[in-house]
């Protein structure tokens, strides 16, 4: 998907702030209240109501959805009316789109006839290729949130970014000083290349006698995961991430996406609690890499061989 050519020459990219969104006003003094919303708003938009449903043994009713997006889209409505919540309603609406987009909207359109007898005319890998398309439905949706708040490509870091940018150290990352994000990205997609595999080895036992198999479905995986990791930058970080640019502290805004992108990978790929640990930590350097750059190069890039990784290993378990 391309963004609007911009009305005027965009802004050169500039790299985080210790307390704020590059270009946002600094993040002084936490509201408490707006605080509240955005994680109350990020919680009932998540996968947790499906989760709990799940683990006990009920199942997902298919309204649960339909549901956290009502009240999503009641509580945007309740909080335009106040001027101090007023800077939320983008990422209120924002966590409801995502959520109708992809666990309603996309399951209604993988069933419209066109699109089914498509799919099951297909193989299993353009099968996989079909259903990430459909999720960019939410994509889509989130655009008049977009336009509403006049967000540009920059604010939407949808340009490769300064990819030599200073990464910031932090407690749970293996440096002390800043490094450039040229030396991260590679030594990031070295540590993800070990303990993705290794988990999927053991979630998923892939059938090895198989790998001629992926020369075959090698060009649909790099397809999907193009397709995949866009879908997933866009929704639940880029934009999400725009609309909270001075609303909250930047870390705060990492650990909040990173969380819905850790929950949503329950049922996924990672799968389980470990899954979501995984997500979660991966959805956190995603963030700050598109913060400390100013663009999607590095998330998209190893998101995108993540996902390769995770296509090749489906493939390797499923009935191809």
């Amino acid at each position: 998907m391309s963004s609007a050519p911009a009305s005027a020459p965009l802004a050169p990219p500039r790299t985080i702030s210790a307390r704020g969104l590059a270009g946002a006003p600094q993040v002084e003094r936490i509201d408490p209240l707006r605080r509240g919303v955005a994680w109350g708003a990020m919680i009932a938009g998540s996968a947790l109501p499906v989760i709990i449903s799940r683990l006990s043994g009920e199942g997902a009713p298919a309204f649960v959805p339909l549901a956290q997006t009502l009240v999503l889209v009641i509580t945007a409505l309740l909080i335009y009316r106040s001027e101090r919540l007023r800077p939320l309603v983008g990422f209120v609406l924002t966590v409801a789109i995502l959520r109708l987009g992809w666990y309603s909207i996309a399951p209604v359109l993988a069933d419209w006839p066109p699109i089914h007898n498509l799919s099951a005319g297909s193989s299993w890998a353009a099968q996989q290729f079909i259903a990430r398309c459909l999720f960019g439905a939410g994509a889509l949706l989130m655009l008049p949130t977009i336009f509403a708040a006049k967000l540009n490509r920059h604010d939407l870091f949808l340009c490769p970014g300064v990819l030599d940018a200073p990464a910031q150290p932090e407690p749970i990352l293996w440096f002390r000083k800043p490094v450039p994000w040229t030396r991260l990205g590679p030594q990031l997609l070295f540590v993800f290349g070990i303990a993705l595999p290794i988990f999927l080895y053991l979630t998923l036992r892939p059938d090895f006698a198989h790998l001629s198999r992926l020369w075959a479905v090698l060009p649909w995986a790099f397809a999907t995961a193009a397709v995949n990791a866009f879908n997933e930058e866009f929704q639940f970080r880029c934009v999400p991430l725009a609309h909270l640019r001075g609303v909250l502290p930047v870390r705060e805004c990492m650990l909040l996406t990173s969380v819905s992108f850790g929950m949503a990978h329950y049922f996924g790929q990672p799968s389980g609690p470990v899954g979501i640990v995984m997500a979660g930590l991966a959805g956190w350097i995603w963030a700050k890499s598109l913060l400390e750059t100013r663009g999607l190069g590095w998330a998209f890039g190893i998101h995108m061989v993540q996902d390769v990784v995770i296509f090749c290993f489906l493939a390797l378990s499923a009935q191809v």
